[in-house]
């Protein structure tokens, strides 16, 4: 069964960035963090919270941009964004973990939108404008219910 590009094969383009991009990380991520998962099914497996769920994330967002090593932001640079995010919903208890914010001290990330993934900016732009519209419309539809319901 084939659970995503990297599984295609040594032909497969985006299978080779993927490898590429487990070779970069291990070379420039945290040695306790590694390897970088690649498919769904290895970053799904890594989600226990802590900095595998940290690299789990990191590697969903780097695949978002094709493993793109160049132009997305580096492990530490993500992870001290993704601190400070206000986009962290449920795994809004690594923010308070004390040794991660002291490892990788919160900063923004400009890029790093809903679903934590990070995008260059005219990308992260449209998509912002869409989420925004999004909750504009969860916002009316909320507000005519409780109307409703008064």
């Amino acid at each position: 069964m084939i659970i995503s590009a990297v599984d295609l094969g040594h032909n497969n383009p985006r299978g080779l960035r993927a490898r590429m991009a487990r070779e970069h990380f291990a070379s420039n991520g945290p040695p306790d963090a590694q390897p970088l998962p690649l498919g769904y099914a290895e970053r799904e497996r890594m989600k226990i919270g802590g900095l595998s769920t940290i690299v789990a994330l990191y590697a969903r967002s780097l695949a978002a941009q094709d493993y793109d090593v160049k132009e997305h932001p580096s492990f530490f640079d993500y992870t001290c964004g993704l601190m400070a995010s206000e986009f962290i919903g449920g795994y809004h208890r690594m923010q308070k973990n004390e040794g991660l914010r002291n490892r990788f001290p919160p900063r923004v990330l400009p890029g790093l939108g809903p679903g934590l993934c990070w995008q260059p900016p005219e990308e992260h732009a449209r998509t912002m404008e869409s989420w925004h519209r999004c909750r504009e419309r969860e916002d009316r539809v909320c507000a005519a219910i409780a109307a409703r319901n008064a």
